[in-house]
């Protein structure tokens, strides 16, 4: 097995002092970074479909591979990102990050060739910010590596970030781009997210309490290994058991938990990218739209902090299989009936149920499974494999509906049966066990000196 620092013994330099767990503070940056940049997620995206059709006369298929490029130029450079932050910590890296985020939402503003678009949303994805699927890799890790006894509510808080962002951006998208433009609209969210995060994660960042003379949760102690598949409930006292990416790769536990993962990823997309069209043709007016999608990130927010104090206690792969099942019935009201307000409603809350089930084992089960040392490493391995799924779903599907091959309920059924699968793959997977150290080799005995006789 291969060295890995160790994790267990503060530094000499003296711990922060405040009159809290320095902890927290890592929490609340985490939870900025996923709240001011939401704006570059598929949701809100969604609102600026209509005046993008309208304005540049581009195809909802041609839109749909906007969002895709991004996600794939995020995928390319999550490995990247996930050794950066294993090894320096997500401190300067978020503030470059929030930077290349904001100039290429400025840019995008500009343009007025489809084409360009393309580009720009391409090289946006580098940024590492409001990535679904995985990819929250620089708002994901560092509070991972913070907490472990209360890890479950740190993660969840820093994580609801992203879906009130959701809400509040989706609802001040749709206020700015009938009052100023959506050119405009872009533009100031380009200025306000290198703004917000620059200061934030330059001069509060850090990347492990073991770098700040502190432990884990505040302990006077380091922990001992924690029980596989659970968010918390460790002991303090010995040493903390982390697996490095090769070894991760070894067990069954990491390729079925990505591909649970990659296909709720491949399901989500096209739900996200039709389901405002779908309503818009039925007849559902914009504005009860914008309230019914809004509402979804409100519950994922709600839930995500229910599901996230559940992890402490109980295995995640009972909510991720809860995530399953109310992804899959929030796809009912889809299928079965005509669209009108109210399904919309009840579509959104269910799906906000089962997104922050999955979410919640989507941000919990690699250092659950596998501990805080390679966590970033092993993000940045799974999620080129479940954003690529995302990605590419969107446009592949939009394009069997374009040729006929499918309609939008045949989407709806197969998205249900496959969220529901992704759920389910939970309950068989095995506790990966690390493997064991080679003993050290014994050194032989010395030979003793023959005496001479007299």
């Amino acid at each position: 097995m291969s060295k890995m620092p160790s994790m267990n013994v503060a530094t000499r330099r003296p711990p922060i002092r405040t009159p809290f767990f320095y902890g927290w503070v890592i929490v609340a940056v985490s939870f900025m970074g996923n709240w001011i940049t939401a704006p570059l997620n598929p949701v809100v995206f969604s609102i600026f479909i209509v005046s993008l059709r309208d304005d540049l006369g581009v195809s909802l298929f041609m839109l749909s591979l906007c969002i895709s490029l991004r996600q794939i130029s995020a995928g390319v450079s999550a490995p990247m990102i996930g050794h950066l932050v294993d090894r320096f910590g997500a401190r300067w890296l978020g503030v470059g990050c929030s930077l290349w985020a904001g100039i290429c939402l400025c840019t995008l503003s500009y343009i007025t060739d489809p084409n360009w678009m393309y580009v720009i949303f391409f090289i946006s994805g580098f940024s590492g910010f409001g990535v679904f699927g995985g990819g929250q890799i620089v708002t994901g890790v560092p509070p991972a590596n913070w907490f472990l006894v209360k890890r479950g509510r740190a993660m969840s808080l820093a994580t609801i970030g992203g879906g009130l962002g959701t809400f509040s951006w989706a609802i001040i998208s749709g206020v700015l781009i009938t009052t100023i433009g959506w050119r405009e609209t872009w533009f100031v969210y380009g200025i306000m997210i290198p703004t917000v995060l620059i200061p934030l994660y330059g001069l509060l960042m850090r990347r492990r309490p073991e770098d700040v003379g502190l432990f884990p949760d505040g302990a006077d102690s380091p922990p001992v290994e924690l029980a596989a598949g659970t968010a918390g409930a460790p002991r303090f006292g010995a040493s903390e058991s982390n697996f490095t990416l090769k070894q991760a790769m070894r067990t069954s536990t990491l390729w079925l938990m990505t591909i649970a993962f990659m296909l709720h990823t491949f399901a989500t997309n096209p739900i996200l990218f039709l389901r405002v069209p779908f309503w818009t043709e039925g007849g559902v007016s914009p504005f009860l739209i914008s309230i019914a999608v809004g509402s979804d990130p409100l519950i994922v927010a709600l839930f995500t902090l229910i599901y996230g104090l559940v992890a402490e206690r109980y295995p995640l792969k009972f909510i991720t299989l809860n995530g399953g099942i109310f992804r899959a019935l929030s796809m009912l009201p889809l299928m079965v009936v005509s669209p009108f307000a109210g399904w919309a409603f009840a579509h959104n809350i269910a799906w906000g149920v089962g997104s922050a089930g999955m979410g919640t084992g989507q941000n919990l089960a690699i250092p659950a499974y596998f501990g805080r040392r390679a966590q970033g490493a092993i993000r940045g391995f799974t999620a080129p494999i479940m954003i690529g799924a995302g990605a590419m779903s969107t446009p592949f599907i939009t394009l069997l509906i374009g040729w006929g091959v499918l309609t939008d309920r045949m989407v709806f059924i197969i998205a249900a049966g496959l969220m529901f699968t992704a759920g389910s793959l939970f309950l068989v997977m095995r506790t990966p066990v690390l493997p064991a150290s080679p003993p050290p080799p014994v050194a032989p005995e010395p030979h003793e000196p023959a005496t001479q006789r007299a």
